[in-house]
């Protein structure tokens, strides 16, 4: 009777650890940490966006961008939940040829009848709305090239032609920022597919020719870089920008000048509720508040890359990760631009510059990687006795 009591007592006291391990061993599944950061990221961008643009940018009312900004997020949801439902598509392949195809289809209408702007022709106007198609066309590129390497007998073929041609498509309208952008992914995603060592060559041979001459070949570029080169010489350059941006950063010192009360906002900083928005966070929330916005994007793009390697489908797994490749590169990209570690280009910071075409991209992404990413399955047996 002894032996049989303490052996009971044995068995609770397990059950009670292996009950508390489950506790304490509960995680949260990576699709809902992403919609948590996001979320955050929205809110700040949100936020940052009226913050940057309420001293009346371009002689419009101060809450001119901010309602922009919100409906552009809507329509970002909206194309969010579409590709969230992505994978009960029953006609993936045409889906993705069709959005492929029309995206070069505006692109190409923005080079014919586009709007000019910073020395490039990238918009399209529908009445008071500026589409970019470069913006939608990262996405599109990313989801036909999944595609073709888990479907195409010679996948390398198909995507030396494609990414060649939308690079030459991107470029011919001077839009050579987008071209580095869209074609980085693409290179991540071959070489994660496995790419033979003799297209290393040919890769690394047509970067190491055409980067400078396409750098070489349009005079603003070559202008730009410089008066790159000698910023601190030339502040009414095309650099003024980096300049001003740097000015706004050291003001922002460690603690920032306080929420709104940015100075450089007031017409010294172009662009500073697009493409130069971190800027104007460094000012006002100063570097503690500027770090921990590069650690939240941080953490977002660390979650992509990890729903990307928990994807057991294979076609999934390439597309995010083509997607958190694009996400880290326009990030970084951004950011060095804003600290005047590379010549001034239009890039936006995801989720928190002004810009509907980005916001409306990303947000697309960000739908079709929580449509195809599943929370961990515990094991239910994994506790149970022999």
């Amino acid at each position: 009777m002894l032996l049989k009591y303490k052996k009971k007592k044995e068995v609770n006291k397990n059950s009670n650890k292996d009950s508390v391990k489950s506790k304490v061993g509960v995680t949260m599944p990576n699709n809902l940490r992403l919609l948590i950061v996001v979320g955050i990221l929205l809110v700040i961008g949100a936020y940052m966006v009226f913050s940057a643009s309420y001293v009346g940018v371009d002689s419009n009312p101060p809450w001119y961008y901010l309602i922009r900004h919100l409906l552009f997020m809507v329509a970002g949801l909206i194309m969010g939940i579409i590709f969230f439902n992505f994978g009960r598509m029953k006609n993936k392949s045409i889906f993705i040829y069709a959005f492929f195809l029309s995206s070069i289809f505006i692109l190409g209408l923005a080079y014919l009848f586009g709007n000019t702007g910073g020395g490039s022709r990238r918009w399209i106007s529908l009445g008071s709305i500026n589409i970019q198609p470069s913006e939608l066309l990262k996405p599109a590129l990313i989801l036909l090239i999944a595609h073709l390497l888990t479907r195409s007998k010679k996948p390398q073929i198909w995507l030396s032609l494609i990414a060649g041609f939308v690079v030459f498509v991107l470029v011919a309208i001077e839009n050579f920022s987008s071209a580095l952008i869209i074609i980085l992914p693409v290179l991540v995603m071959l070489i994660v597919n496995g790419l033979k060592r003799k297209h290393y060559f040919a890769v690394l041979s047509i970067g190491i020719i055409g980067i400078p001459y396409f750098v070489i070949s349009k005079t603003y570029r070559f202008l730009r870089l410089l008066d790159f080169s000698h910023v601190w010489l030339n502040p009414l350059s095309a650099d003024y920008q980096a300049k001003q941006s740097l000015y706004a950063l050291a003001d922002g010192s460690i603690f920032g000048v306080g929420i709104t009360n940015s100075k450089q906002k007031f017409f010294h900083l172009p662009e500073h509720h697009t493409d130069f928005i971190f800027a104007i966070v460094g000012e006002e929330l100063g570097f503690l508040g500027a770090v921990a916005l590069i650690l939240l994007l941080f953490v977002l793009s660390f979650i992509i890359i990890q729903i990307a390697l928990e994807t057991k489908n294979r076609f999934s797994k390439l597309a995010i990760l083509g997607f958190g490749s694009l996400f880290i590169f326009q990030t970084l990209l951004n950011l060095a631009v804003v600290v005047a570690l590379v010549p001034v280009t239009g890039v936006t910071l995801p989720f928190i510059s002004y810009g509907g075409s980005s916001l409306v991209s990303f947000l697309l992404i960000i739908g079709f990687i929580l449509g195809a990413s599943k929370p961990r399955k515990r094991k239910a047996n994994e506790n149970k006795k022999s």
